[in-house]
This record gives C-alpha cells, structure tokens and sequence, in this order.
C-alpha cells in the first residue's frame, strides 16, 4: 500500500478500524431535502456528534468544510444521478479535486442490475485507476438498483454488488442491508473490501437502526455512512454518538440509546 493511501485510511477510520461516516451528498439526488437546505447548521450539529468521516460534493466542501478541517476527515463524493435518471450516476469530479480539497477519500456512486451497469463500472474501474496511483482511498456507494433487479435488498443481488467494487479495487464499499444478519453474512463473505452500510428507509426509529448495525457489525460489516436518519433527527449529534458507541465502543443497543439519551439529556441542561 502506498503511503499516501496508508495514511489517509488512518485518518479515515475510527480507533476500531471501523468507519463512522455520515453523509450529506443528497441534493443533486433527491433534491432540497429538510434537514439540508440549512447545511451550515447541520454541518455543525453532525461534527458535534463526531463522526469519523463526512461525505459531501466537492462545491459544499470547498465553501462549508473548512472550519471543520481536523475534526473530521472528508471524503469527496464525486458522481450523482439526477431525480429523472436514478439508473444512472454522473462523474461530476475526479481524483486530482479531490487531493486539491485535501479529502482522504473520494467516493463513487455505481449502479448494477441493469443497462447502464456497463457504463457504470467502467466509470467506477476509470477512477479506481486513478485513486490508486495517487494514494487515494476510494469508497463505493455500489446498489443492486438496476432496472433488471427484481429485488434491491436480495442477499444475492447484494453480494454481487458489493464484489463487483472489490473486484475493480474499491477500499470500502457501501450498500443496503439484506434485512437479515443471517443473509447480510453471505454479503460480507463474499466482499474482500471493507462492506459499509447505507441507511436510507431501512427503519423508522432510531432503535430500528441501532439494531440493524448491530446485527451488520456482529456479522462481519466494517462501519455506516449514514445520512437522512441521522441529520432530520432532531438530535442529530446524540444520534451520532450512539452509533459510535455501537461502532466503536461495541456497545449494545440498551446501551447505545443510553448514551443517546444522555446526550440529549446534556444538551438540554447546557441551554
């Protein structure tokens, strides 16, 4: 491994060798959604909480990252789909932006299970080629998506998604949760990367979530990149910090919402 690359992953990752990574690269996607149009705030309230890692486009890095430079690594996302096109992620920056805004990271959405997989990957293998020869690490928001898949959340499609980016030399791959750790432990078998995983609607309380990324991270997953249910949380730091008791301190759940509620408990007394 290069150097370069052997540092930024150290500053990448938590002191678990996981990854706590939270992610407001949404707009392009899925539009102005709450919780985002106000980034400063939210910026602020996410780094409160202290996350690892914040995934974002390079233009709100460039103007919102700055003064929190140090306290969290940033992986610079450099693809979207747009609302009308979801099969199919954009490059809208590559690896040299990504040095030049001093990311430890740059990150690539990929679709597969239809048309547009071909495109897709061969944009993916292009970056990857690029990252590697200039120490970057390279994360992968990589979703059986496709027109073709049948069902997104299949344990089957999953695994095939997620060995496709290790395949093409992907460090960290993020996708969505099979429902299961029985079936999310054939997804993470089959990956030699780090597996990583996405929120999105996969629940409706916090408890739901802390549940499945404890399942997820018994059975092998190496961290999240959370976005939506944590920022539109009305205690988007306390969120934070239950997570990395469950990421980084091994916590169980009981013990993750009790961290949760004393810091909703602490933010409450210091207003």
């Amino acid at each position: 491994m290069f150097l370069g690359k052997h540092v930024r992953l150290n500053r990448l990752l938590g002191p678990s060798g996981r990854l706590l990574a939270i992610t407001v690269d949404h707009p392009i996607t899925r539009g102005n959604l709450p919780g985002l149009i106000d980034i400063r705030t939210t910026m602020r309230n996410v780094v409160e909480g202290g996350p690892d890692a914040i995934t974002m486009q390079k233009g709100i890095a460039e103007r919102i990252f700055p003064e929190y430079a140090g306290r969290a690594a940033l992986i610079m996302k450099a693809s979207a789909y747009s609302i009308p096109y979801k099969h199919d992620d954009t490059q809208l920056a590559d690896v040299e932006e990504a040095v030049r805004l001093g990311a430890d990271a740059i990150s690539v959405g990929c679709i597969v299970g239809g048309p547009e997989q071909a495109t897709q990957l061969t944009m993916l293998s292009r970056i990857a080629k690029e990252a590697a020869s200039m120490g970057m690490p390279l994360v992968a928001h990589i979703y059986p998506k496709g027109s073709m898949i049948k069902d997104q959340h299949d344990a089957k499609a999953v695994a095939y998604a997620v060995r496709c980016g290790a395949e093409i030399g992907v460090d960290i791959i993020k996708t969505l949760w099979t429902g299961s750790a029985e079936s999310f432990r054939s997804v993470v078998e089959a990956c030699p990367s780090m597996v990583a995983l996405a929120g999105g609607e996969m629940g409706e309380t916090l408890e739901d979530y802390l549940r499945m990324t404890r399942e997820a991270l018994d059975v092998g997953l190496g961290g999240v990149t959370y976005g939506r249910f944590v920022w539109q949380h009305p205690h988007t730091s306390a969120v934070i910090r239950a997570l990395n008791a469950l990421i980084h301190g091994n916590a169980s759940v009981e013990q993750s919402l009790q961290v949760y509620e004393q810091a909703v408990a602490s933010t409450a007394a210091a207003r």
